[in-house]
């Protein structure tokens, strides 16, 4: 479909690789005349580090270049070298790789609870879990009285239906039977008041 559309530019951000717990997946090698794939550090190695790395085709990379010579024209050779000196250290490696086994591993679990209360719900990577609903505010309001805060989905798609999205990422295995329950609560409740 892209293909017919030349005109479009493909802008992928991949801002959670290293710890997505899942292959690179990119448009970018399917023959696209305008791509560009970015890269950014702030989700993993610090929310300060405002630093991210591209790759596009060349009529892109001008463009990029011309706006580039529009403003300071260079990245801070400091931010640079941190960055570099971080994706290079053996133990920023290895605390990434493990940050990464910890996403997955509470990921899954929610989704397992969930899952064994009827509820469906998708996560194959990163720190999110997308759960359907047929009421989003119904559902974050009613998780809200529990004490758990989700976001409601209609910000984060574009033609799925309703759905809420639960970050994971600080949410311990432990708790995550307690939110599923809750979650299961909160859709009878639902249920029996809005019809769904």
């Amino acid at each position: 479909m892209l293909r017919e559309h030349p005109e479009v530019l493909v802008v992928e951000n991949d801002h959670a690789s290293a710890v997505a717990d899942a292959p690179l997946r990119t448009l970018t090698g399917a023959g696209l005349p305008r791509w560009v794939h970015v890269r950014t550090v702030s989700k993993f190695l610090g929310t300060d580090l405002r630093w991210a790395a591209a790759a596009c085709d060349p009529i892109t990379l001008g463009r990029h270049d011309g706006r580039l010579l529009l403003t300071s024209g260079w990245v801070s050779h400091l931010l640079q070298e941190t960055v570099y000196g971080l994706l290079t250290d053996d133990s920023t490696r290895a605390l990434v790789a493990r940050a990464q086994e910890t996403y997955a591993l509470r990921r899954n679990a929610l989704v397992r609870e969930l899952g064994d209360r009827g509820i469906e719900a998708h996560g194959a990577s990163g720190m999110n879990v997308w759960v359907p609903v047929r009421d989003e505010s119904a559902v974050v309001n009613g998780l809200r009285s529990y004490g758990w805060w989700v976001a409601a989905g209609a910000r984060f798609r574009l033609s799925a239906g309703p759905g809420v999205r639960i970050t994971a990422a600080e949410l311990e295995p432990a708790d995550a039977a307690r939110l599923a329950s809750d979650f299961a609560g909160v859709l009878g409740e639902s249920e029996a008041t809005y019809g769904g």
